[in-house]
């Protein structure tokens, strides 16, 4: 199986509150939101393929991120990276 933009990723929500650890054995799992933006890290398919990094609205923001692009050129193809956050700044 192929992932390919545009790719809808799970969403964050909003809580109150984390439940203790006896909750994450359900199945449950949480993570701090930090400023930034979350995106997903798409390497090229294929010879010719293009890197992207698709936002969690489906935008392609591969330009505006040229030091991450070309970290990541150094994965190996086809590799799909779900990132809880990229920062610009």
């Amino acid at each position: 199986m192929v992932l390919t933009p545009p790719f809808e990723p799970m969403l964050a929500q909003a809580a109150e509150y984390v439940p203790g650890s006896g909750v994450l054995a359900s199945g449950f799992a949480a993570e701090q939101k930090f400023d930034g933006h979350r995106a997903i890290l798409f390497t090229p398919t294929g010879p010719g393929g293009r890197l992207l990094l698709q936002t969690r609205r489906g935008s392609l923001v591969q330009d505006r991120f040229p030091d991450l692009v070309a970290a990541a050129e150094q994965l190996p193809d086809g590799l799909v990276v779900l990132s809880t956050e990229v920062s610009d700044g």
